[in-house]
């Protein structure tokens, strides 16, 4: 048995080779190690990029210059309703007023001369209340009583007390087809006629004083043989106020 073993390891022999040493690994170089999909991704898409920023940017820009556009011309079409109004507004101003637009100007011109000559001291005081009592004397004395004399002069001076009227009595008198039977060419009158006008005239350029009850607004009148009657609308609707002198 023994013999045998021994002769079994004379037969069995190991032929060991040293295995290979590995190489050592390559050190990692600085920069990116993984080739990412980003670098693709804006090499691929970066003109479609900048297109559609720039398409937004100019959409933007376009969407501007429209409502800038549009904000002007809305502020133009809106002036001119706003001056089409105005003038629409005067004109039937004048038309109530029975005068032209050319008359309102010559009337505003001709109270603003009268104020200048008595601020200059071109005119005396007492003259120009004088030629404003003759104005409304040669105005009333077309009419047959005293009633109707004394109501047509009260509404010359609510009209001189009206903005939208002349301030001046001599401006009053001169609007055309506004005074019973008085067209401007006839203006003579008696002493009557002047003291009544003087009664309304003086007290109100002296201390601005008027009758008792009569408006501003009493610039319209209704006329008949025998009576005169003033009010303060031109339609005669429910709310309208009446005035006539009472003596």
């Amino acid at each position: 048995m023994d013999e045998n073993i021994s002769s079994t390891r004379g037969m069995i022999h190991f032929d060991w080779d040293p295995a290979p040493e590995l190489p050592e690994p390559e050190k990692r170089k600085a920069g990116r190690h993984v080739s990412g999909t980003k670098n693709i991704f804006w090499r691929k898409y970066l003109i479609l990029i900048i297109g559609a920023a720039a398409f937004t940017i100019w959409s933007i820009l376009l969407a501007s210059w429209v409502n800038y556009r549009a904000g002007k011309e809305a502020q133009a079409v809106t002036q001119s309703a706003v001056r089409s109004a105005v003038t629409s507004t005067e004109n039937h101003i004048f038309d109530v007023l029975g005068i032209t637009r050319e008359q309102f100007q010559e009337m505003e011109k001709a109270k603003e001369e009268g104020k200048e000559k008595i601020i200059t001291g071109q005119e005396s005081w007492e003259a120009y209340v004088q030629r404003e009592i003759d104005a409304v004397a040669a105005v009333i004395s077309k009419l047959s009583t005293d009633q109707q004399k004394y109501t047509e002069a009260a509404c010359m001076l609510a009209r001189v007390r009206n903005p939208s009227y002349p301030g001046t009595f001599e401006a009053v008198a001169k609007q055309k087809g506004q005074w019973m039977f008085y067209d401007g060419t006839d203006n003579s009158f008696d002493d009557h006629d002047q003291e009544i006008a003087e009664s309304i005239v003086r007290p109100w350029l002296e201390s601005e004083r008027y009758p008792t009850g009569l408006t501003a607004e009493m610039v319209y009148a209704s006329w008949s043989p025998n009576d005169y009657v003033l009010r303060d609308d031109y339609e005669g609707n429910g709310t309208m106020h009446t005035w006539r002198w009472q003596g």
